[in-house]
């Protein structure tokens, strides 16, 4: 059962419980009609408390600016909303623990520490050792960071000139690692490829930064300085844009047919092994963990990192359980301005209920969706409006 899944089970549960004895102690009336009121109560929370998870929070670019990210408002979080997060980690008795020792203790069956909490920051985003690693290490907090190799930014050395936008070097992130902070890879390319013959836009000025899958595509190799072209440089404006999908996920469509899954298979193998060497050449290590670009994944391509030795890999749709696969991390993604507008009591709540409903504490999605519910409107209303 996907999360989605047992929380609309659980609250459908409830509110017939809850509805139930509220029907039946109108129709008894009187004191005694708080008494089916209490049952329906007492029955209808133990659909809201179940078994305890482990909460992976997944964050990506934090900056107070971050424009230069076409999909920034939906994954820049303002490292005064980091800051936030992490007291209310530390108010809640939350114990941060490592990917690694965590997805190590899962598979030798050890207990976890109480209330464990996983911080994960995806895309390898300069702004992560600017801004996050900081606050990380004041907080005394470790985390782990995604990065994809075509992104990794080729200069040299650990940068300190007041920049935060594009992308980590490599030196930088074995900066992070001397910090204590976890680097382990998000593929390759972090691709989308064409799944399709059929155009659903046609590339302009206006949206081909949106649409960057498309030239990330068709540029094998470094691509760490995709933003800062005025125009597209491997497909030019005016191209059809086809449906794509997850490169590691799906078949590809090239030259008017749908690669056979043998060459997807041998795809993801490809992509895996190259972060295998990757890491062993500039980091002197193997890594461990796997994160999937964009948090999809077939059941191949977890068969396929089971082979080649990763401990563990990202996508799962669950709350990380104990009757869970040990092997499968489950992630709730982290955003800014729970409520539309960045106001830190909306963010340091919002952040509580989802950590709490990780743990297994249903009664928290009563706050949290109508935050969400108030996003959705608000950001819909201020279309223009950046992290």
């Amino acid at each position: 059962m996907t999360r989605r899944q047992e929380r609309r089970a659980r609250l459908v549960r409830w509110a017939a419980c809850v509805a139930a004895g509220g029907v039946a102690g109108v129709l008894i009336g009187g004191a005694w009609g708080l008494v089916p009121v209490l049952i329906g109560l007492a029955i209808g929370h133990r659909a809201m408390i179940a078994r305890p998870g482990v909460a992976v929070l997944t964050y990506h670019s934090v900056s107070p600016d971050a424009r230069w990210l076409p999909w920034s408002r939906e994954i820049t979080v303002h490292p005064d909303t980091l800051a936030t997060h992490l007291a209310v980690l530390d108010r809640i008795g939350a114990t941060v623990i490592g990917t690694r020792e965590w997805a190590r203790r899962r598979a030798e069956g050890e207990a976890m520490p109480p209330r464990a909490v996983v911080l994960h920051f995806d895309d390898g985003y300069r702004d992560n050792h600017v801004h996050a690693a900081p606050l990380l290490r004041a907080a005394g907090i470790t985390a782990t960071v995604f990065a994809s190799l075509d992104f990794v930014d080729p200069a040299g050395g650990v940068r300190d000139d007041g920049v935060d936008h594009g992308y980590m070097t490599w030196d930088e992130l074995a900066d992070l690692e001397a910090q204590g902070i976890e680097v382990e890879p998000h593929g390759v390319a972090h691709a989308r490829v064409p799944v399709s013959d059929a155009a659903e836009d046609v590339l302009t000025a206006a949206n081909w930064r949106h649409h960057a899958w498309l030239q990330w595509d068709a540029m094998p190799g470094p691509k760490h300085d995709w933003y800062v072209r005025e125009t597209p440089v491997a497909v030019p404006l005016g191209t059809a844009v086809p449906r794509s999908g997850l490169a590691l996920a799906e078949r590809a469509w090239r030259d008017g047919a749908r690669e056979t899954p043998e060459m997807l298979s041998r795809r993801i193998e490809e992509d895996l092994v190259a972060c295998q060497v990757a890491f062993a050449a500039r980091l002197g290590r193997m890594p461990q963990l796997f994160c999937w670009p964009e948090n999809v994944v077939r059941e191949e391509g977890r068969a396929i990192a089971r082979r080649l030795g990763y401990q563990a890999t990202t996508a799962g749709r669950g709350r990380n359980t104990a009757d869970e696969p040990a092997d499968v991390i489950s992630r709730v993604h982290v955003g800014d301005r729970a409520i539309g507008v960045r106001w830190q009591p909306a963010e340091a709540l919002a952040l509580r209920a989802q950590v709490r409903l990780m743990q297994g504490n249903f009664y928290w999605y009563l706050v949290l969706a109508p935050m969400n519910a108030l996003r959705r409107v608000v950001f819909a209303l201020r279309r223009d409006a950046f992290a």
